[in-house]
């Protein structure tokens, strides 16, 4: 088959949006906006670390030094005899008055490298004041006395941890499991983490970053135990996720989509190849341990089309592409969805690098997806009434994410894929194509709000269902919306018919 390049057509000045929809969509995510869940107004006593680690002035700085390193701490409180604070040394204050300028600590006192006369506050002054003083100040770490005396120490990161604290707390028990079971544990919060957050007014698509990350570190961690009872690997790679993982847009439930890429500059042992076999069957049945099902589609490094040498990557890249395989569409949409997270992610871009120049060879390929995407119809028939299913547990019933979101995700991946753009995600994409003047301003403003309202629905369902049912699918029955609904999501679907209409007129099909 030739190769050719193609140049992909500059914007058309035409927009294909539907301003009744695009106004109804903007006033609605103005009444969306995330509630405030900062809590500014609360008093510092409840977040305060007490007892705090003090010395005296005239104490010995290299035992100092040594003391904060065994207890793990980042600053120490100098007082008098009456616990009235003099003075505060921080880990920014060893590394520049003592390490940087080279002093020798044997005889050294803290009086000499503290910072006297440190900024306090009280136990009850207000979250926000702290907030506003570490941030006006640029310090990270604040004393708090009562009647003059030092009773505890707020710092800047747990402030910052008050924001998001369940994620936090998550994260940090994350890096710290020892095993598989301690990570299924935290992965099952993940509902109850989503349905708290949506009942305080954290935006759908907030939730579903938060998600994301979330489940990011758990691949990280397994992949972590999985190396740790594997051994160490013989040459250099990078595990990279993709589908829902690699676009940031996991819902609550998702399955595996990993791979691997190994350096080949160790060469082609066959001992290499092995470990990194063994390592995938670990590390995909520790997954699954933990609540990732295995991918139906075999989308995970455990088989051999999905775990390579970097060579072996192009030349199977080149032979998907040019020989145009069975299964070719679902091969890209997955590939290009991908998103390093572990190792040596120059391997990663290496790879990404010859992709995106194979692909704008391949002008054929992309059409291929557009005709794929082309089948898809939304939910919607005559006189506005919904397109459900006619048998079966989900009679009445229409699945938002199969019937719409995945609507939005893989239009918005062709234009992106048709005029170079390499972010992942959706909402990403979008930006990047009205940057660039490929999308007009305002459709894009229409795409995404679509998007973030499918979304919302979708996610919505599933954390209802959670709790209620205990199963997580996105399947909607559309008589028990209200008619805002019904009538809101009328509008995210002409935005999708819009989108849908943009991509068949950049292929050069007429649209009546």
């Amino acid at each position: 088959m030739p190769i050719f390049s193609y140049t992909p057509p500059m914007m058309k000045k035409k927009s294909w949006v539907d301003i009744t929809s695009l106004r109804q969509l903007q006033q609605k995510r103005q009444s969306l906006r995330p509630v405030e869940l900062f809590p500014y107004s609360e008093e510092i006593r409840s977040v305060m670390v007490s007892p705090v680690f003090t010395c005296a002035p005239s104490d010995n700085l290299k035992g100092v030094v040594k003391s904060m390193s065994e207890k793990k701490i980042s600053c120490i409180l100098a007082v008098n005899e009456n616990r009235e604070p003099t003075g505060i040394l921080t880990e920014r204050d060893i590394l520049r008055r003592v390490v940087a300028a080279g002093v020798n600590i044997d005889s050294a006192t803290v009086e000499s490298f503290m910072t006297a006369d440190p900024l306090t506050l009280t136990p009850g002054d207000t979250v926000y004041r702290a907030l506003f003083l570490l941030s006006a100040r640029g310090i990270k770490h604040l004393p708090l006395v009562e009647d003059g005396k030092v009773v505890g120490i707020v710092t800047l990161r747990q402030l910052i941890k008050l924001r998001y604290p369940e994620p936090m707390s998550l994260i940090e028990g994350i890096s710290q499991a020892a095993d598989v079971d301690s990570l299924r544990r935290i992965k099952e919060r993940l509902p109850g983490l989503a349905a708290s957050k949506l009942s305080m007014g954290m935006r759908a698509y907030d939730v579903v970053v938060m998600l994301s990350l979330i489940n990011q570190d758990i691949h990280r961690r397994v992949f972590e135990l999985a190396i740790a009872d594997t051994g160490e690997p013989p040459a250099p790679c990078c595990l990279f996720l993709t589908g829902s993982h690699g676009r940031m847009e996991n819902l609550l439930s998702t399955d595996q989509d990993h791979g691997f890429i190994i350096d080949d500059s160790a060469g082609a042992h066959e001992s290499i190849f092995e470990y990194y076999k063994q390592l995938a069957r670990t590390f995909s049945a520790w997954l699954e341990e933990v609540g990732f099902e295995k991918c139906p589609g075999e989308v995970m490094a455990v088989n051999p089309v999905w775990n390579r040498s970097l060579f072996e990557w192009k030349t199977q890249l080149e032979h998907w592409i040019i020989k145009q395989v069975p299964h070719l569409v679902r091969y890209v949409t997955v590939f290009f969805d991908a998103l390093p997270v572990w190792g040596d992610e120059k391997l990663f871009h290496d790879l990404m690098d010859h992709a995106y120049a194979l692909l704008g060879q391949h002008y054929e390929v992309l059409r291929m997806l557009h005709e794929e995407e082309g089948r898809h119809r939304v939910p919607t028939g005559m006189f506005g009434r919904w397109i459900t299913e006619r048998s079966g547990e989900h009679r009445g019933e229409f699945d938002i994410k199969r019937s719409g979101l995945i609507f939005v995700v893989e239009g918005v991946r062709i234009l992106a894929l048709l005029h170079g753009v390499r972010e992942t995600t959706t909402v990403k994409r979008i930006t990047k194509l009205v940057d660039g003047g490929h999308v007009n301003p305002d459709d894009g403003e229409y795409f995404e709000g679509a998007y973030r309202f499918l979304l919302h629905f979708a996610l919505n369902a599933q954390v209802e269902k959670a709790f209620k049912e205990g199963r997580t699918d996105t399947y909607l029955n559309p008589s028990r919306l209200s008619s805002r609904e019904k009538e809101m999501l009328r509008h995210a679907y002409r935005a999708v018919a819009s989108l849908q209409e943009l991509i068949a007129s950049e292929f050069g099909e007429l649209v009546l």
